[in-house]
């Protein structure tokens, strides 16, 4: 419907001569684009034809109501958007647009310079060591890897070009993180990216001080809000396809073992903000060794192979239980060994799961209860119980179950 049409009174109150370019004759009832208005009085401000027409409560049921006329306690940005405040006492209009809308402007004058930041973002990776010591990591842990490089080094490219770009439009003399942290947080998000056999290996190239990004965050000295920013803008930081994209890779070269057909698939980086750069070949283990005398590997999170059983509440047990318990289930304040008992059988587990598995979580009501070492299994009709030793003060006691699955029994790696 148009807004034309809907609301003829408030199409008046359009402003005649400050909406140039903008056919209002087309405008929609929801659109989202922000126009100038007039009132009758002629105070002038910006907000969109969905705003306007809105029933808020500082219009007091007056539908035309002008803000300045009645909103003494508002304020009223650049941008056209609003803020309520009960301490205003006066209606003011300011200078400058809201805090969302002035990060939202500066993330775009980042991304318009990403580009002219290409060619600086190669020079970094050019003389950095931590960078050649990766890339020569990778060349011997992780194969098919001159056949991915490509996209690794576009992703590195991208995001040190970030960087440039924010050194640029923030005029600092540095980038507003340090070059290993940097560096580290591709690292990272690279190695979540390759196959999970070589991870383990990459690790010993990784900075200690290796930062992370996330979807909306970006490592360093620089205004939190801006990896919101950015992704309001369409930046994925962490380039979701990324994993994909070299999978498809590493799966075509596996095929050519057998097949030697067809050519690498292609890569569509379109849309995802990646600068283009000219690649340099170069020695990437060059000064490597004698510049990260001082290198200390960024080690990997432990992981610790886990089965997980999930008591109910507390009942009688059957009459010939197997373990001869009188109860099974969760109860508060049960001694220590009685709650193992309750926990370690009789269960339908995997017998190779419960091998492979270090520990064994209790859990009742998604809270872990106890923690048990596992020495063993002994197998009974219906299932098997677990042998092993309670770790009292582990310090998985009392936190969430991170194996978090709907059947009450569970069996997986946890960090």
């Amino acid at each position: 419907m148009r807004f034309k049409d809907e609301h003829p009174e408030l199409f008046r109150q359009l402003h005649p001569t400050r909406n140039t370019g903008v056919d209002l004759d087309s405008i929609t009832n929801s659109s989202h684009e922000m126009l100038w208005w007039r009132c009758s009085v002629g105070h002038e401000w910006r907000e969109t034809p969905l705003q306007r027409r809105s029933h808020a409560t500082w219009k007091k049921g007056d539908l035309h109501a002008c803000l300045y006329c009645v909103a003494p306690g508002c304020l009223v940005y650049s941008c056209g958007h609003r803020r309520f405040r009960r301490s205003e006492s006066t209606f003011r209009v300011l200078a400058h647009p809201c805090d969302k809308c002035e990060i939202t402007q500066h993330a775009q004058l980042i991304l318009d310079a990403l580009d002219d930041s290409a060619a600086a973002a190669v020079r970094h990776l050019d003389d950095s060591p931590f960078y050649a010591l990766f890339c020569g990591t990778a060349a011997e842990a992780v194969e098919w890897w001159d056949e991915i490089f490509p996209l690794v080094e576009a992703y590195f490219v991208r995001m040190v070009s970030v960087y440039v770009a924010i050194q640029a439009v923030e005029h600092r003399p540095t980038l507003s993180e340090p070059t290993s942290s940097l560096l580290g947080a591709c690292m990272l998000r690279i190695l979540d990216a390759l196959p999970q056999d070589c991870r383990e290996e990459m690790h010993s190239a990784v900075p200690e001080d290796a930062g992370h990004f996330h979807s909306t965050y970006l490592p360093g000295r620089h205004t939190v809000e801006l990896g919101w920013a950015l992704k309001k803008l369409g930046f994925d930081i962490v380039d979701t396809p990324l994993p994909d994209d070299i999978e498809r890779r590493v799966q075509f070269c596996e095929r050519q073992r057998f097949s030697a057909t067809g050519e690498l698939p292609p890569v569509n980086l379109a849309g995802r903000h990646y600068p283009a750069f000219t690649h340099i070949s170069r020695d990437r283990e060059r000064g490597a060794l004698s510049e990260l005398r001082r290198f200390r590997p960024k080690q990997p999170p432990p992981r610790v192979t886990a089965v997980r059983v999930t008591l109910g509440e507390s009942t009688p047990a059957a009459t010939d239980d197997p373990l001869g318990r009188t109860h099974i289930g969760y109860a508060p304040d049960l001694p220590l060994q009685e709650l193992w008992e309750r926990g370690r059988g009789v269960w339908k587990l995997r017998a190779d799961h419960v091998a492979a598995s270090t520990i064994v979580l209790v859990v009742y009501d998604k809270t872990i209860v106890l923690v048990a070492s596992i020495t063993g299994l002994t197998l009974h009709r219906g299932g098997l119980a677990i042998l092993g030793e309670p770790l009292t003060d582990h310090p998985l006691i009392g936190r969430p179950d991170p194996l978090h699955t709907p059947n009450p029994l569970a069996y997986g790696v946890i960090r």
